[in-house]
C-alpha cells in the first residue's frame, strides 16, 4: 500500500447512516466501531442558542413532525424521535462520545452560530483536529477572521461543471488560506484534484457509495472520501475493520 493510499481519510456521512438513523449518536457510535477517520454532519442553532446536529433546517424529514430548528428550544427538539428511538443530538453530546476516537467534519448550513461554534471547539480542544465546511463561502471567510487556526473546507456543488469555474473556486479558497475543497464526486477528476493539490488544498469528495467510483477516486489521490459505506471504503483501502 502506498503512503498516499494509507493516508486517505474515510469520512462517515451523517455518521454510519447506512446502518443507523442519520446524524444520531447511534450512527456516530457505529461509525467509530467501523473505524471511520472522521464523521461528517450538519449543524443548526436552536431558538435558545444550542447547536444541534441535523441535515435540514426543518425536523419533518427526520422525525415526521414539522418544525424549524431556529424556532424550537432544545427541550422541544429532544421530544422528537429521530428514528429507532434516537434523539436529535447536540454538538456537545457528539463530542463526548467522539473525543480521541474519531475526528469531526462540521458543515455549517446557517448563519449566526460561528461564535458559539468557535467557543465549543476551543473549549473542547478541537481546533487542530476538525474541519469546518460550508457551501457558504462568506461564512467560512467570517470564521477564518474570527479564528484563523480552524481548518476550513469549501463545498463545491454539483452545478459547478465547467473546469474554469471550479478552478476559480479553488483559487479563491487558496487565496483565503482554506484547508480543503469538498467537491461532489462527479466533478472530481485528475485535473481538478491536481490543481487543488498544486494550490495546497486537500480534496475531500462527497458522497461516494459506488465501488467503481470510489476506486477511481482513490487512484486519483483524493485526501478524503465522504461515504455512507464506511466498510467498503476501508476494504478498498486495504484496512482491516
Amino acid at each position: 500500500m502506498t503512503l498516499e493510499k494509507k493516508d486517505i481519510l474515510v469520512i462517515g456521512h451523517k455518521g454510519a447512516n447506512a446502518i443507523a438513523p442519520e446524524n444520531t449518536l447511534m450512527a456516530f457510535k457505529k461509525a467509530i466501531e467501523l473505524k471511520a477517520d472522521m464523521v461528517e454532519f450538519d449543524i443548526y442553532k436552536t431558538k435558545d442558542g444550542e447547536i444541534v446536529i441535523i441535515h435540514d433546517s426543518d425536523t419533518l424529514s427526520i422525525t415526521g413532525v414539522h418544525g424549524l430548528i431556529k424556532d424550537m428550544t432544545l427541550e422541544e427538539i429532544k421530544k422528537l424521535d429521530a428514528g429507532e428511538g434516537e434523539k436529535i443530538p447536540t454538538l456537545l453530546e457528539l463530542i463526548k462520545i467522539a473525543k480521541e476516537k474519531v475526528c469531526l467534519q462540521i458543515e455549517i448550513k446557517t448563519s449566526g452560530l460561528l461564535e458559539k461554534l468557535i467557543k465549543i471547539m476551543k473549549e473542547e480542544n478541537l481546533v487542530n483536529t476538525s474541519i469546518v465546511s460550508s457551501f457558504a463561502f462568506g461564512e467560512l471567510v467570517k470564521l477564518k477572521k474570527l479564528e484563523p487556526k480552524i481548518k476550513l473546507g469549501v463545498l463545491l456543488s454539483t452545478d459547478l461543471v465547467r473546469v474554469p469555474q471550479i478552478k476559480r473556486k479553488i483559487l479563491k479558497a487558496a487565496d483565503k488560506k482554506f484547508y480543503s475543497i469538498h467537491p461532489n464526486y462527479n466533478i472530481a477528476d485528475k485535473e481538478i484534484v491536481d490543481f487543488a493539490h498544486k494550490n495546497n488544498l486537500k480534496v475531500n469528495v462527497w458522497t461516494v457509495n459506488d465501488k467503481d467510483v470510489m476506486e477511481r477516486l482513490i487512484e486519483l489521490g483524493v485526501d478524503g472520501i465522504i461515504t455512507d459505506d464506511i466498510s467498503m471504503a476501508n476494504e478498498l483501502l486495504g484496512r482491516v475493520t
